[in-house]
């Protein structure tokens, strides 16, 4: 993570953008270990959650919310324990439209810098804006 400062605006920290990331796998074991399909870039720490639709089984797992306790390029540990849940696994034959299984972080979205102040010649954005002396 890294500060940036933009004039007039107090300090933002910057985060990189965290990015949804569809599942490949997922074993049934505690601590559960989710494969992506892609490297996902997330760190130990982070809280996830997991869009499941019902055609990949592993149902329980839908909407819940977890925190990776380790991570490998396209693996993450969670602190869920799955040995209790169905068996996760892609539909076969994938149909030709369908919902991947995915991962979330709880902090994603895109990063959205911060608009220009309202007036160009405006030095401040801290509690009453003054325009260079006119309200």
């Amino acid at each position: 993570m890294s500060t940036t400062y933009y004039p007039g605006y107090s300090q933002v920290t910057v985060v990189p953008n965290l990015r949804t990331r569809d599942i490949a796998s997922i074993t049934q074991a505690d601590p559960m270990v989710v494969t992506t399909v892609l490297d996902h870039g997330y760190q130990a720490g982070i809280k996830v959650s997991f869009l499941i639709p019902t055609q990949w089984g592993m149902v329980q797992l839908n909407g819940l919310n977890a925190q990776v306790i380790s991570v490998t390029n396209n693996t993450l540990s969670v602190n869920l324990d799955s040995r209790n849940f169905t068996p996760f696994a892609a539909p076969s034959p994938l149909p030709q439209a369908y919902t991947p299984a995915s991962v979330v972080p709880n902090a994603s979205g895109p990063y959205l810098p911060p608009l220009p102040l309202p007036f160009g010649n405006q030095t401040s954005f801290e509690g009453t804006i003054f325009n260079d002396g006119v309200p």
